[in-house]
């Protein structure tokens, strides 16, 4: 009795190619709606690829099972690689080509943000100051908010990958500038020393803006003390301190009532810290 011949797999009908592409469209878009409302911009250039990828490919089986199912068409795509011989046809095909369609596509310009932190030596947010980039062709300039933090955007793929010059100017601290390849768009985070001096400037004079000498200004429980010349102008170099202290400066003269004046010291040059002073009453 002769064998029988095996019989071709049955094909779909056309209401199930029909299912497939309706299903698959619909897992399409809702892929790209939660991609823009809730991946995009917290994830990085790779994660969103794959991403891109994944929404790729579910289009290309919705869009292969219309094409080659629900329109009755057919192909068959054959080749050799690596001495392996293959061959798909049907709808398989038409993924094959969407996705293979997908890599060709022009990759734009690669844009994103980076992110610069700054930190004193004890690890606690720089809060003032400014952080410019100078890339190879253009310069970038931001301020360093509240929470010690910079965020440069649109930056573009090319810039990351070739030489910068960082330069970071923070009130009370010191002046930090190095060169730098960032490689990728991670955070950054650097360490600015303080800057231990700070400089005091006034005058001091008499209710008739008469400037008045030898008066002693001093920043009381130290010893950091300064004296006024003939035209009642002081001057006051710190250090141990930094921006944001407070310090209480006490004036002293045999012929004038002592004056206080409370200050924070808001930069590290802080001029016009004057002083009017009363004469002592004859008794």
């Amino acid at each position: 009795m002769p064998a029988r011949r095996p019989s071709a797999p049955k094909q779909l009908t056309a209401s199930t190619y029909i299912i497939i592409a309706v299903v698959g469209f619909i897992l399409s878009l809702f892929c790209v709606y939660y991609y823009l409302n809730f991946i995009q911009g917290s994830v990085t250039k790779t994660v969103g690829q794959q991403m891109f990828y994944l929404i790729l490919i579910l289009f290309g089986i919705a869009a292969s099972a219309m094409v080659f199912g629900a329109m009755n068409s057919y192909g068959v795509l054959s080749g050799q690689h690596l001495d392996t011989k293959f061959k798909f046809a049907g709808p398989v095909v038409g993924v094959i080509l969407v996705v293979m369609g997908g890599f060709m596509l022009p990759k734009g310009a690669t844009k994103e943000a980076i992110a610069v932190r700054i930190v004193n030596e004890h690890s606690a947010p720089v809060t003032n100051g400014k952080i410019t980039l100078y890339f190879a062709h253009h310069t970038r300039e931001e301020s360093i908010n509240n929470k010690g933090t910079a965020v440069f955007s649109d930056i573009n793929e090319d810039d990351v990958n070739s030489k910068v010059k960082i330069d970071v100017i923070s009130d009370g601290y010191t002046r930090l500038t190095f060169d730098t390849v960032l490689n990728n768009f991670s955070p950054i985070q650097l360490t600015l020393k303080t800057n231990w001096q700070i400089n005091i400037n006034g005058m001091v004079t008499d209710a008739m803006d008469r400037p008045i000498k030898d008066v002693l200004v001093m920043v009381e429980g130290s010893r950091f003390v300064g004296k006024t010349v003939n035209n009642g102008t002081y001057s006051i170099r710190l250090s141990d301190y930094s921006v944001g202290e407070e310090i209480l400066l006490v004036t002293s003269h045999k012929d004038y009532n002592d004056k206080a004046k409370k200050i924070t010291i808001a930069a590290q040059q802080m001029n016009n810290i004057d002083f009017v002073l009363q004469p002592f009453l004859p008794n």
